[in-house]
C-alpha cells in the first residue's frame, strides 16, 4: 500500500489528479494500481501567516521500504505532473517495513468503490434546477429583480444606499454621553 498525501491543493483537484495519474504512479512504483491511494485532507499551507494553497504544495509519500529504489523517478513524476496545479512542489518520502503494515479487506464487497457504483439522485441535476438547499431563494431573486426594475419612485430598491460605509469616527462624543448617563443614574 502506497499512500500519497497532498497538502496545499484543493481536495477535488487531488481527486481528479488521482483519477488521471494513479496508473502512471503505479507504473513508476512497479506495483498494482490497487496499491496506490491518495489522501487529500481539507488543509491549507501557510508561510509566515500567509496562505500558500496552490502556490506551495507538499506531497508526502508513505510507502514500504522496498520502493526506495524508485524514489527519484517517483519524485520527478509527482513534481512535474503536480506543477500544473501548483507553483512550487516538494516531495518527502516516509518508508515503513512491510511487516508493519496490516489491513482488513472485506471479501463480501469490492475492494474499492468506482464511479459506476456511486448513484445519488440528489446530486444529479438538470441545467436550471435549483438545489434543495437553495429552495425559496429563487423567489427572493425574483423579488429583487422586480425591485430593481421598479419605476415607482420609491427608494426601497436602492441597494447602493444600503451598502454605504460610514467612514467617520463612530465613537465621537461617546465618552461625554457615557459620563452624562452615569451622572443621571447617580
Amino acid at each position: 500500500m502506497i499512500t500519497i498525501q497532498v497538502l496545499g491543493l484543493d481536495q477535488f483537484v487531488v481527486g481528479r489528479y488521482s483519477r488521471e495519474n494513479s496508473g502512471n504512479v503505479a507504473q513508476i512504483f512497479e506495483c498494482d494500481e490497487a496499491d496506490i491511494s491518495f489522501y487529500a485532507p481539507n488543509a491549507m499551507m501557510f508561510h509566515n501567516g500567509v496562505e500558500q494553497t496552490s502556490w506551495n504544495t507538499l506531497v508526502v509519500v508513505l510507502a514500504p521500504k522496498k520502493y526506495q529504489a524508485v524514489e527519484s523517478a517517483a519524485a520527478d513524476f509527482l513534481m512535474k505532473s503536480l506543477s500544473f496545479f501548483s507553483i512550487n512542489v516538494e516531495v518527502v518520502f516516509q518508508y515503513f517495513e512491510e511487516s508493519s503494515h496490516y489491513s482488513l479487506v472485506n471479501k463480501e464487497y469490492p475492494r474499492f468503490i468506482t464511479t459506476d457504483e456511486i448513484r445519488d439522485d440528489s446530486a444529479s441535476m438538470e441545467f436550471g434546477d435549483v438545489p434543495e438547499f437553495m429552495e425559496g431563494e429563487e423567489d427572493l431573486a425574483e423579488q429583487q429583480e422586480e425591485e430593481e426594475n421598479c419605476d415607482c419612485g420609491h427608494h426601497h430598491h436602492d441597494h447602493e444606499e444600503e451598502a454605504d460605509i460610514y467612514l467617520g469616527d463612530a465613537f465621537e462624543g461617546f465618552e461625554e454621553r457615557y459620563e452624562e448617563s452615569r451622572k443621571k443614574k447617580n
